[in-house]
C-alpha cells in the first residue's frame, strides 16, 4: 500500500491493493469512522466537501472510487452511454466489484485508525453499494444511504429503464449481494434511508423494510426512512439538500 498527503488538496490519498482511497481527519480526537461511497459518475475527490461535514461531527471520513470510475477507469468510452444501453450487465458488475471492496476498506480503516465505531454511507449507486455491503462488515454502527435501492432491478433515476441482459458474472453478483434477496441478514442493523418520494426505488425500500421485519423475529432493529419531495431545480447530488437529515441536526 502507498499513501501520501497532497498539500494543495484537503485530503490524504492512498491505494489499498487496487482500491484508490482518500480520507480526511476531524480537527479533534476522532469519535468514529465513516466510509462513504460516491454516486455513479462521481470521483472520490468530489466527495471531499461531504467528508468535511463528517469531520465536523468528529468522524474520520474515507471514500473510494467505484469500480471503473476515477483512478480505476479504463478510459474505454462513455460509461454513462454504455450503461444506458446495457444497464443490467454493466451496473450490476460495478456494484458487485465495489461491494466486495468494502470489507477490505473497513478492515484497513480499523487497523489504521483504531477500533472506533464504524459507519457506512453512500449516495445513489454508492448507496446501493453501501447497503449491499452492510451485512458484510462486522460490528457496523450504522448505515445511511441516500437514493439507494435494495432491489437492483430498480435503475438509477437518470436511466429510464433496465436495459440489456446480465452475463453470468453480473447475475452471480446480484444473487450473492442484492439486499432484497438477503433481507434476513439485516436484522438488528440500524439503517437510515433517505429517498425521493414517489419513485420506484422508494417503493422498493418499503418492501425491503417489510421483509426485514418479517424475517428478523425479535431482532427487528431500527430502520428510519426520510422521504424528500422532488422539486424542480433541486439537485439531490448536492449534500446541502439532505445533510440536515443525517448530520447532527437530525439527531
Amino acid at each position: 500500500m502507498t499513501a501520501s498527503i497532497h498539500f494543495l488538496r484537503p485530503f490524504h490519498e492512498a491505494r489499498l491493493d487496487d482500491i484508490p482511497l482518500i480520507w480526511t481527519l476531524p480537527p479533534d480526537a476522532a469519535t468514529g469512522i465513516v466510509i462513504h461511497v460516491p454516486d455513479f459518475g462521481q470521483r472520490r475527490e468530489e466527495t471531499a466537501p461531504l467528508l468535511g461535514l463528517f469531520n465536523q461531527e468528529g468522524k474520520i471520513a474515507v471514500s473510494l472510487d467505484l469500480a471503473r470510475h476515477g483512478a480505476r477507469g479504463d478510459g474505454a468510452g462513455d460509461l454513462r452511454e454504455a450503461a444506458q444501453a446495457d444497464y443490467a450487465r454493466l451496473i450490476w458488475t460495478i456494484l458487485g466489484e465495489t461491494v466486495l471492496d468494502i470489507p477490505t476498506v473497513s478492515t484497513w480503516a480499523r487497523s489504521r485508525f483504531g477500533d472506533l465505531p464504524l459507519s457506512l454511507s453512500g449516495f445513489g449507486l454508492g448507496g446501493d453499494v453501501a447497503l449491499a455491503a452492510g451485512r458484510m462488515v462486522s460490528d457496523l454502527a450504522d448505515l445511511t444511504v441516500v437514493g439507494a435501492s435494495p432491489d437492483w432491478t430498480c435503475p438509477l433515476p437518470e436511466f429510464d429503464e433496465l436495459t440489456g441482459a446480465p452475463d453470468t458474472r453480473a447475475m452471480l453478483f446480484r444473487r450473492m449481494l442484492e439486499p432484497m434477496t438477503h433481507a434476513a441478514d439485516y436484522a438488528g442493523c440500524p439503517m437510515h434511508f433517505l429517498r425521493i418520494g414517489g419513485s420506484e426505488r422508494a417503493a422498493a425500500i418499503d418492501a425491503f423494510k417489510a421483509q426485514v421485519f418479517d424475517l428478523s423475529a425479535e431482532e427487528g432493529g431500527e430502520i428510519v426512512t426520510t422521504t424528500l419531495a422532488a422539486r424542480e431545480g433541486v439537485d439531490f447530488a448536492d449534500p446541502a439538500i439532505w445533510w440536515p437529515h443525517i448530520g447532527s441536526l437530525a439527531a
